[in-house]
């Protein structure tokens, strides 16, 4: 995540949370939790607001939240105080190796230079436990673009976008296995979902 869109998170950080901390996706988070097992370890990557950490900390789940916005941290402490977080960069993150037995990536990798990518998946292959599951969803389309963000003010910060068969290609080259991958009309934008296994 660059310096711009950090500051800009950091700006915002309690009027996204609060617009985010309510919207639960509970399909996709209740599918995940249906694919892993009962004593899963999950890492939440670009944690926000904390609502995920939240969700499967419901469920009895160990969740480990990281976001790179420190602000967005503290509004994730203020509303989940029983959660682990971090304040951790997705292009460095400092985690154990083989420590979880899932990845909950939601709109994480949006947030990364597209070059970064074969880097951050290589990394995040490393911290899952063998045959360790990875859900990632990102926009699709092409290249990098800035894109008005109604959560942040209407600030304008800059988003990757994917092709399908481009992060499907570029997971199975970091080791990983594609078990489900499909897209889904949003409210402005089409996502890809994807859900992929450590081999």
């Amino acid at each position: 995540m660059n310096e711009t869109t950090i500051e800009t998170f950091n700006q915002f950080a309690e009027e996204y949370a609060d617009f985010t901390f309510p919207n639960i996706l509970q399909y996709e988070l209740n599918r995940f939790i249906s694919l892993i097992p009962k004593d899963s370890k999950i890492l939440d990557l670009a944690c926000g607001s904390g609502r995920d950490v939240h969700y499967f900390m419901d469920y009895g789940y160990e969740v480990l939240g990281v976001d790179a916005s420190e602000n967005m941290i503290k509004e994730a402490q203020e509303r989940v105080p029983k959660g682990q977080f971090k304040v951790m960069h997705l292009e460095s993150l400092d985690l154990p190796k083989e420590d979880f037995d899932a990845i909950w990536s939601l709109d994480a990798l949006s947030f990364i230079s597209k070059t970064e990518l074969p880097k951050v998946l290589t990394t995040l292959h490393d911290v899952l436990k063998p045959a360790g599951l990875i859900f990632i969803s990102v926009r699709e389309g092409e290249a990098e673009k800035e894109i008005e963000y109604e959560k942040l003010g209407k600030s304008k910060i800059l988003v990757s976008f994917f092709i399908q068969k481009e992060l499907e290609k570029a997971l199975v080259k970091a080791g990983f296995e594609i078990h489900n991958s499909f897209t889904q009309k949003g409210e402005d934008f089409t996502w890809i979902n994807i859900y992929a296994k450590k081999k």
